[in-house]
């Protein structure tokens, strides 16, 4: 659907949706107004009564707050509101009671989506993209899983291209770590350093540009994606450039004081750089449902394997008070019945049954 579809079927539905959660909203109260009045009793007649008034009322006024910011996703249903909705909510818009839909409720791809793209130079005239894992690069890449991983350069610089660079002060100590080649730095770009375009010899020179990327068309062949260029986003620079010292002293991000070397007496830490380097083939998606499904596997196992208690029954309770009833029954039979007498010569003595 186009553009001018989508707003008029907004247009269709916004006020249709704020009448039908009127109309819930007053199915609610009454609901709640009947169950009133089957209370009994004058004292907890009156105190449900209020009880009743005041959450009614805060519930009413919250609905017609939210029906605001709820309209402004369709122009005109929020010029068509109710005045007075609107004049509760400014006298109450700065206790921010009321907010508008979403955790990100202005999108930013619909013209465009922002994107950052490094790029590397030696000599500052033949310029090579530096490719990240996730985040959109190369129109011919699709876009990868990233769930249940959180790719965190990769999402910051979506928030970098949001604004200028000096809205990110860690941008320029990103590129002054591209510059001197730190190789942890490089790792949170590309995983597979054989995939970093200066990963033989730190780039010279390194600058940044802007562009809109936004999903190919369903014909276009070996395309995921196509993009325009919009600006420079980071001027070129290299180490002991003027421009990026002056950005460095003004956030704060100069290099004070040479990196602690690590000990490699620790066993522990021996251990951990081991398995890091086993697993740093694996991508951090693969990584983490591989330790999910695993987990899964071994509870399963455990329910599978586990002792079980077999439910007791009241035939099982019966049958385990019987021999203890049993040789209550032989003692008090013991105590009753006599011994038997020695009889005549010629008789032999009975037995005593236990």
């Amino acid at each position: 659907f186009t553009f001018h579809q989508f707003s008029q079927w907004l247009k269709m539905v916004t006020l249709p949706t704020m009448w039908l959660g009127a109309a819930s909203l007053t199915w609610e109260l009454l609901t709640a107004l009947w169950r009133w009045t089957q209370v009994r009793g004058w004292l907890r007649k009156f105190c449900t009564a209020a009880q009743l008034l005041v959450f009614g009322t805060a519930t009413v006024a919250l609905f017609v707050i939210s029906l605001v910011p709820y309209s402004y996703i369709e122009p005109s249903s929020h010029g068509h509101l109710w005045s007075g909705a609107h004049r509760l909510f400014g006298a109450v818009e700065h206790l921010q009671l009321a907010n508008s839909y979403g955790l990100f409720r202005r999108m930013t791809g619909l013209g465009g989506r922002p994107e950052v793209v490094l790029e590397g130079s030696y000599d500052g005239h033949h310029w090579m993209e530096i490719e990240f894992m996730y985040k959109p690069g190369n129109v011919s890449r699709p876009p990868p899983v990233v769930v249940p991983h959180q790719p965190r350069l990769d999402w910051q610089m979506w928030f970098a291209a949001l604004g200028p660079h000096t809205h990110s002060p860690w941008f320029t100590s990103l590129v002054l770590r591209l510059l001197q080649g730190k190789d942890p730095v490089v790792r949170l770009i590309q995983n597979d350093v054989a995939k970093y375009p200066f990963h033989k010899q730190p780039p010279t020179y390194v600058r940044a540009q802007r562009y809109k990327y936004w999903f190919s068309q369903p014909g276009e062949q070996s395309q995921w994606w196509r993009r325009q260029w919009v600006e420079e986003f980071f001027p070129p620079v290299s180490l002991g450039d003027p421009t990026l010292d002056m950005l460095l002293r003004q956030f704060g991000l100069q290099d004070k004081s040479p990196p602690r070397a690590r000990g490699s007496g620790n066993t522990l830490a021996q251990a951990l750089r081991w398995i890091r380097k086993q697993l740093s083939p694996l991508e951090a998606s693969t990584l983490l449902w591989g330790l999910l499904a695993a987990v899964g596997a071994i509870r399963v196992m455990q329910a599978l394997l586990g002792p079980h208690s077999p439910p007791s029954s009241p035939l099982a309770k019966e049958e385990k008070h019987r021999p203890a009833a049993r040789k209550a029954s032989g003692a008090a039979g013991r105590q009753a019945v006599p011994a038997p007498e020695n009889c005549s010569s010629g008789s032999s003595q009975i037995p005593r049954r236990k």
